[in-house]
């Protein structure tokens, strides 16, 4: 005979369950705030954390969210901005998305329409979405602009770089104020009012206003896309004075002041976290959008030591980037630690998607994997084995290489077909705060000197270098410890040699030998991970086979083209001058 309890006992046991399932449920609600921050053109050894020489920059608080999570110690993006930030949006290779280089504003393309946004995605897990800052990913179309990409909210320029007082790229303004979802040209304000004020400050402001306006009630997606530390060289000078006594070089101490006004925002948008009661819940990405330039007309102070290259190249100090990930509270095992994992921009979508509880579906096939499983115990996992680091830009057509090189890494080895662009040097910094110099390994130069004398490392010797208003150049011998400066114009190649360093006053570059032309380089990134030493004739089984894989890999590659129904007709005249708006 079956016994049923007492109906009084029934009732308790269904209230206890219903407790605990309403209970369940709301945790179960319980998503995350994500604030994702890009800095565009941050050197790997510009800010504290990260900082392997002498610290001269100061980021308190940048370094304590980092302090607070993982540093990103194995993480690719693409060698400049544009392709970094669709592969960050759609969660796909620059080959397969398009764009596989930096945008220019006359350009009637940009990421693909097809392709699913990480900000659609957050849309379908319920967030609140929000972007401030630099776009550069299309806007000949209104369609291509971040409200139509699953963004609620933009305030922020279209374009990739632009006066940081004025907001001119070129003759043209381009600030704008998108305050709702799909706004066009009724609906879309050029931001005038911002005339005058520097974009970090304006971008950190309007981030805490949107935290400030929340509805806590939804979590929160703001996508932080700030302009520093980009070309050109402009800070307010309270900031550069900061600097006056510690840095003497004055390309160097602009930069500095830059990325101190940075990081005073970045402070001023945890702070309104914090004062809302939403820091405990909010998830922290702070990631470049590339290496720091270190030759070229965007060179304005940004440093890779120890890495080599630097943006438009794919050596490491190009496309190694700097970036950690600070999580809610209690969410990791280990904090302030290094996250080894090999890690590539793409992976950002399906991650974030882990974070928000959505599926990470898209439109089209992702190159991502999710790594928000190992990030919660820090654990060493091969989530990826290999990946694909694209084309070199922009600098790479050199007498060494008249080909843009291509990037592709398989376990430890880096397969490079071509040259890989320029920079293809070094940057260090001189031993007297004087500033950054460029150098060469392994080549050795003769010309008209201007003075020999002996120092303790190569980077006293770009200090003496940074010192002489006659150097342009100098040879550094490691073996009798010279320190030979060559006067402007009168140096030429003339051999290889392992102890000879060569170098030039950052931004310019040291001489090499013109011909010769690099087809392929292999380099061991594990135990080189400063690209010395080039393998591709000495192991040439790994050579061939990587060969083989890239042959089969750029079978995919796509690159994304100007819209011939839409040729650039001029920018539109205001009563305010021109503005840089959608013209198709």
């Amino acid at each position: 005979m079956v016994s049923f309890p007492a109906v009084g006992s029934v009732a308790a046991l269904i209230g206890i369950v219903s407790i605990l399932i309403c209970v369940g449920s709301v945790h179960a609600a319980k998503k995350p705030n994500i604030v994702f921050i890009v800095i565009d053109d941050l050197g790997f050894d510009d800010v504290g954390f990260r900082a392997e020489t002498l610290n001269e920059i100061k980021t308190p608080n940048i370094d304590a969210l980092a302090a607070e999570g993982l540093i990103l110690d194995r993480y690719y993006l693409q060698d400049v901005c544009s392709p970094s930030r669709a592969t960050i949006m759609t969660g796909r290779y620059a080959m397969h998305h398009g764009v596989v280089d930096w945008i220019p504003p006359h350009s009637s393309y940009g990421m693909d329409l097809s392709d699913t946004t990480i900000a659609n995605k957050m849309a379908e897990a319920g967030y609140s979405r929000h972007a401030i800052g630099k776009w550069h990913l299309g806007f000949y179309k209104s369609a291509y602009t971040p409200t139509f990409r699953g963004f609620e909210s933009f305030l922020g320029y279209y374009s990739g770089g632009e006066n940081y007082f004025k907001h001119t790229n070129g003759d043209a303004y381009d600030m704008h104020r998108d305050p709702y979802p799909n706004c066009a040209e009724n609906c879309s304000t050029n931001a005038f009012d911002l005339d005058g004020t520097y974009s970090t400050i304006a971008f950190s402001n309007e981030a805490v206003r949107v935290i400030d306006t929340h509805d806590t009630s939804k979590p929160l997606f703001l996508y932080l896309a700030y302009q520093a530390v980009h070309a050109p060289a402009q800070a307010p000078e309270s900031y550069i004075n900061r600097y006056s006594d510690t840095i003497e070089d004055p390309i160097r101490r602009t930069f500095a002041g830059m990325v101190s006004c940075l990081d005073e925002g970045v402070g001023n948008v945890t702070q309104a976290l914090k004062e809302n009661g939403m820091l405990n819940d909010t998830l922290i990405v702070f990631t470049t959008d590339n290496g720091g330039p270190i030759l070229g007309g965007d060179a304005i102070g940004a440093r890779n030591y120890p890495l080599r290259g630097g943006k438009h190249s794919v050596y490491e100090g190009g496309v190694r980037g700097t970036a950690f990930i600070r999580p809610p509270s209690n969410t990791f095992q280990q904090v302030g630690e290094k996250y080894t994992n090999l890690m590539h921009a793409s992976d950002w979508f399906p991650t974030l998607c882990d974070v928000a509880g959505v599926d990470d579906g898209s439109a089209n096939p992702l190159d991502g994997v999710s790594h928000w499983q190992a990030m919660k115990t820090n654990a060493v996992a091969s989530l990826r084995t290999d990946m694909v680091i694209g084309n070199s830009t922009d600098l790479c057509q050199t007498e060494q290489s008249p080909n843009c090189g291509f990037a592709y890494r398989n376990g430890e080895w880096k397969y490079i077909r071509g040259a890989g662009g320029a920079p293809f040097i070094w940057s260090i910094q001189s031993a007297k705060t004087k500033g950054n110099c460029n150098v060469l390994y392994g080549q050795c130069l003769s010309g008209d000197v201007v003075s020999k004398n002996t120092s303790s490392s190569v980077n006293e010797c770009c200090s003496v270098c940074q010192e002489s208003s006659k150097c342009d150049s100098f040879l550094y011998n490691t073996s009798s410890t010279t320190c030979t400066l060559f006067s402007k114009g009168a140096t030429q190649y003339t051999n290889a040699s392992a102890s000879c360093i060569t170098g030039t006053k950052y931004p310019k570059e040291p001489n090499y030998p013109s011909s010769a032309v690099v087809e392929e380089q292999l380099f061991n990134i594990a135990n080189d991970p400063y690209e010395y030493f080039d393998m591709s004739n000495v192991n040439r089984t790994v050579s061939s086979q990587m060969s083989k894989e890239l042959n089969v890999i750029l079978e995919t590659f796509f690159e994304a083209k100007d819209d011939p129904a839409c040729p650039f007709p001029g920018w539109p005249t205001t009563p305010n001058g021109k503005v840089a708006v959608p013209w198709c």
